[in-house]
């Protein structure tokens, strides 16, 4: 949560604005780094960019003055008023004590023995005496309100004299000041508590905006500052700290004495019960006034809230949302598909008509997404068993017993344990921030170029997708870039270029590593031997530098960024020391992948990288680096969404369909040369890739290339599956073309304005992406053919 956010949690909601009004100081920050860099794009003289800068923490010292002064001058009206309270409230209890003394000998069981510990608000007053409780109720008017409404007091009132048996006026009176007493004590043990919180949130505030300020602007104000203005003020003193520990420990003793015959522990049990309660109740109310602020300002934005196109259902009064109309009608489609194609006899065998229709069925859904891939996906191993499409080895079909033990066997694979190995590396790293601060030091040596960062941020993309996924990577990046893209004047050109750059270059880094993208993992299903990521990494590494090199010198082309933006703001290095946990996960990291890459030497021992894959997940786990949380935040979505597809592709082996579809594919193309056939599998899978999914594509495409690398007349399988799962991450010429992609179209500029449009994803992606494939099914070719496959 950020700092302001947490501000304004824990602040007292009737003292809001005698805090430290940190958003303000922030955007302060923020324009005199915004300025520093127009000096920079100006060509202003060395000297007067000095003078700038010196002008600035001019201002930024003197909106600090002013808010220090608004703590100390709230902080010392307070304080006198609560002292004087609470010397005031004593005063009353030894009176009360007094009076209660004369009673004793009249009543054994006197009022004060009697009281409840129930808290009450003041309501009754003594007329004819000053009573404290006016003075309370004017430090925070609106807090007695806030707990109990003047009636339920009163009632609450009515109903503590109803349990009195009170038969005296006098002794009546007395346990109305008691309980006036008590609630005034409670009240003022609240305000107390609440004024060593607003010390210790705005010395806080102070510390975390000066080291902002060093940060953006490579200052040096905090140790000045915070030592000689900040911590030498009353409010920041030892000696007031401890000086207002102590009056809540006086409070803590009279109400000990007072109301609970002495037990502190008592006492303090009952006071910190009513904190407690205050400070629950407060928190969700400000909460709740976030979230309504938070949605305002979304609502407020200048881009105009999209209106949801519906449609009348004939003979009714209803009306259905356009969206899932075409759900409904994309779901038809697939049904209708599905029963003609049981009916159509298509291959002559019946457990590959119905194979078949349940292929076509799988790829219309998860092309169309009538509902969620995952689902689709979870929806397979039920219409493989009922259809009985699996076969025995002897061709005879496959019980229904034996087909779900077959089937889910299919589902769970060393290929899934790898996912979810590297799931558990891409936690660690992003949660312990190696990650992040890897990155961010990197582009701080960047300069300020803008080709130079560019070429910067997606060659850190590329390499971060190997080991935290290109789902995750985009996110880190954009996050990353936030100083460069609040710094740029309006309408610049290098902000899309900037974004684009970090999504085309996460789809390019998909293709690097086997743990890099999903189609990667089931690309590796179909490979026999496992490559390993050492053979993975030789045919893959050179395709991606390259295609890197190539789009960023199309976008430099297209968007030459450096033509209104000549120099931007510098990414400033995380400055947190290494940790041991840190030091723990890199070392646990490059062996796991150490292993990976020496797989197929150690494979008499370890049988699969799936079993290396445990390393990090016990590892991380066991030791309480990850915790559930973590876990749950793995994408499940996409390991389901594998795991259906390896249903499939086992159901469509097994059944004899993908034999039959090789088979005669191989008839139309055994003539062609292997880099033919490896051109024409790519483009396909390209075209696929770009316009549905580079997970869909590698689902439906990928076993058909097997198959049909087999019975080649010299067979080449793991070559043409290979080139077609590396294909499928060249497809990014479209917003929907991957997960980099997708969350690029969505970044919005602060007038609520999308960076990128349709178009700049078609005129710097389409060219990039066929680039990539050409240089798959070329220079990947000679690599694979030179390593054996």
């Amino acid at each position: 949560m950020r700092f302001s956010n947490t501000l304004q949690l824990n602040a007292v909601p009737e003292w809001i604005d005698s805090y430290v009004n940190y958003d303000s100081l922030k955007k302060i920050i923020f324009q005199l780094e915004k300025e520093h860099v127009e000096d920079l794009n100006i060509s202003t003289d060395t000297e007067i960019a000095l003078e700038h800068k010196i002008d600035g923490e001019k201002r930024f010292i003197a909106a600090l003055d002013k808010q220090l002064e608004k703590v100390i001058e709230f902080y010392t009206h307070k304080e006198s008023e609560l002292y004087s309270m609470l010397n005031q409230i004593e005063t009353q209890i030894e009176r009360t004590e007094d009076i209660n003394s004369t009673h004793h000998n009249k009543d054994s069981s006197a009022p004060l023995e009697r009281l409840d510990s129930t808290y009450h608000f003041p309501n009754i007053r003594d007329p004819e005496k000053e009573d404290p409780t006016q003075k309370l109720e004017t430090i925070a008017p609106e807090r007695s309100f806030s707990r109990s409404s003047h009636f339920s007091r009163r009632m609450s009132r009515q109903s503590f004299e109803s349990r009195m048996s009170i038969g005296d006026e006098d002794d009546g009176l007395l346990v109305e000041r008691l309980a006036d007493l008590r609630s005034q004590l409670i009240l003022l043990y609240i305000s107390f508590s609440e004024l060593e919180s607003y010390i210790e949130l705005n010395r806080t505030a102070f510390e975390k905006i000066l080291k902002k300020y060093d940060k953006v602007l490579e200052g040096n104000l905090k140790a000045q500052y915070l030592k000689k203005m900040v911590l030498d003020s009353r409010p920041f003193m030892p000696t007031t700290v401890e000086t207002l520990k102590g009056q809540l420990l006086r409070i803590e003793k009279s109400y000990a004495d007072a109301f609970c015959g002495g037990n502190h522990n008592l006492a303090l049990r009952q006071m910190k019960s009513h904190l407690r309660d205050q400070v629950t109740f407060e928190r969700n109310t400000v909460w709740k006034e976030m979230i309504r602020q938070e949605r305002k300002a979304n609502d407020t934005k200048l881009i105009e809230s999209k209106v949801v196109k519906t449609y009348k259902i004939p003979f009714t009064q209803r009306r259905i949302e356009s969206s899932l109309v075409s759900q409904l009608i994309s779901f038809t489609i697939a049904i209708v598909a599905l029963i003609v194609l049981l009916v159509v006899d298509c291959f002559g065998e019946r457990e590959e008509n119905y194979c078949f229709a349940l292929l076509i069925f799988c790829a219309i859904m998860w092309a169309t997404e009538a509902i969620p891939l995952y689902a689709t996906s979870c929806l397979i191993p039920f219409m493989i068993v009922p259809l009985g499409i699996l076969r025995n080895p002897d061709g005879s079909v496959m019980a229904a017993k034996a087909a779900a033990k077959a089937t889910f066997s299919a589902m769970f694979s060393g290929t899934i344990m790898m996912l979810l190995g590297g799931f558990a590396l891409a936690a660690a790293l992003s949660k312990y921030g190696i990650a992040k601060a890897f990155a961010s030091h990197v582009l701080s040596r960047a300069g300020t170029r803008p080709m130079w960062v560019l070429l910067a941020i997606m060659f850190v993309s590329g390499f971060l997708s190997m080991f935290i996924s290109n789902v995750a990577t985009p996110v880190l990046c954009f996050t990353l870039i936030d100083p460069i893209l609040r710094t740029l004047p309006d309408k610049s050109r290098v902000a899309p270029c900037l974004i684009l750059g970090i999504a085309l270059s996460s789809c390019i880094g998909g293709m690097t590593s086997p743990i890099s993208s999903p189609q990667n993992i089931i690309t590796i299903q179909y490979m026999n031997p496992n490559p390993g990521w050492g053979l993975w990494f030789a045919a893959a590494l050179p395709i991606a530098v390259i295609t890197m090199f190539v789009c960023w010198g199309l976008l430099l082309l297209v968007y030459k960024p450096a033509s209104d933006t000549p120099h931007l703001n510098t990414i400033k290095p995380t400055k947190e020391k290494i940790t041991k946990q840190q030091v723990f996960i890199c070392l646990i990291t490059i062996l796991t992948i150490a292993l990976w890459c020496a797989e197929s030497s150690i494979e008499e021992n370890l049988g699969d990288t799936g079993i290396i894959a445990t390393i990090p997940l016990f590892v991380f786990f066991g030791t309480g680096i990850l915790n559930k949380d973590d876990l749950n935040n793995f994408l499940w979505s996409v390991v389901v969404l594998a795991q259906g597809g390896m249903a499939l592709g086992n159901a469509v082996t097994s059944s004899g369909l993908l034999q039959d579809i090789a088979l005669r594919l191989k008839d139309g193309i055994s003539d062609l040369p292997v880099i033919a056939i490896l051109a024409v599998f790519c483009f396909l899978i390209l075209v696929f890739a770009t316009f549905v999914s580079h997970t869909v594509a590698a689902l439906i495409i990928v076993p058909i290339v097997m198959e049909v690398g087999e019975h080649l007349p010299i067979p080449h399988p793991n070559l043409l599956v290979m080139g077609a799962g590396l294909a499928c991450s060249a497809g990014m010429g479209l917003p929907v073309s991957g997960y980099p992609n997708m969350s690029a179209v969505m970044l919005e500029d602060p007038s609520g304005k999308p960076y990128l449009t349709t178009k700049d994803f078609v005129i710097t992606g389409i060219p990039t992406s066929i680039i990539s494939t050409c240089l798959i099914f070329t220079l990947g070719y000679g690599i694979m053919s030179g390593i054996g496959y």
